[in-house]
């Protein structure tokens, strides 16, 4: 669709914002903020259901037991597991809903992090996309459960003294989209492999990889960190995501799996959208 060219030519035009130390930097800032803010952070605690009482959210039911009340309740999942965690099934109206699943599995991605010695030379791109040979064969193992060949491998290399100890080296981050794993993960063999496939395309961007290369790190795709993408119109409603307001007054669904769909700067709308029904009320209909 058209709608897809119009972040690449905002890139290429105006550039992009990059946040120093890379995108965990941006979660601990968020993190920070909201402490700052008076947010209490519970980690570990896996919420089992939402509570509704009087027909409205009310709070939610931790693994624990211990039941934690609320005004509102705001979901950041998928809308099959938010589906799970409350009485009636999906919490959605027919028309807030997506016509249907987009076709085929949904993908998820593989980093990996290299560290070299030798300084980032001068003038070198912050982001260069290495292709692959055989995009049909990608896409087949992709959406198909395998493991690509040679995978299309995103090499960023930004000029960030955060991310390297000193200007003697770089820091070099590879990503490629894969296909989701299953229940137990990738095996490590597994990983290693594809972690060594990825490595031998980003050569074509990083001169003297193999050369420079002191350690790499492989973060594997889980299961849990699937890839949602953007909200997209056509398709029968199928690439659509579900609404921020459900059926049920006071429960709330935001991130990648809500609308407008993922990506950092949808997921984000997606809490500025929720927040301004919370503060002005469900008719509420400004602009983010």
């Amino acid at each position: 669709p058209a709608s897809a060219a119009v972040l690449p030519y905002m890139e290429q035009t105006f550039g992009t914002w990059y946040p120093a130390g890379g995108m965990r930097a941006l979660a601990d800032a968020v993190y920070a903020r909201c402490v700052e803010r008076g947010v209490e952070f519970r980690f570990g605690a896996p919420v089992e259901r939402i509570v509704v009482a009087d027909g409205r959210a009310a709070g939610v039911v931790t693994a624990d037991g211990e039941v934690t009340e609320a005004e509102h309740v705001v979901a950041g999942v998928t809308p099959q597991a938010l589906a799970g965690l409350v009485p009636g099934g999906a919490p959605w109206e027919a028309s807030d809903a997506p016509a249907g699943p987009p076709p085929g599995p949904v993908p998820a991605r593989m980093t990996v992090a290299l560290a070299l010695r030798g300084a980032r030379p001068d003038g070198t791109a912050h982001r260069t996309v290495v292709h692959t040979d055989d995009r049909a064969a990608e896409l087949a193992a992709v959406f198909g459960g395998g493991a690509p060949a040679a995978p299309t491998v995103t090499v960023l290399r930004p000029d960030d003294p955060a991310t390297r100890p000193d200007d003697a080296h770089e820091a070099v981050t590879l990503t490629a989209t894969v296909a989701a794993p299953g229940p137990g993960g990738l095996a490590a063999d597994a990983v290693e492999a594809l972690a060594e496939r990825m490595t031998e395309r980003a050569g074509a961007a990083v001169p003297e990889l193999r050369e420079r290369l002191l350690w790499r790190e492989a973060l594997p795709p889980s299961g849990e960190a699937l890839l949602p993408g953007p909200a997209l119109a056509g398709g029968g409603g199928r690439f659509l995501r579900p609404a921020n307001r459900t059926r049920i007054p006071g429960l709330y669904a935001v991130g990648g799996w809500s609308h407008p769909g993922g990506g950092p700067a949808h997921a984000g709308m997606s809490g500025a959208i929720v927040a301004g029904l919370i503060v002005n009320g469900d008719d509420w209909h400004g602009s983010t």
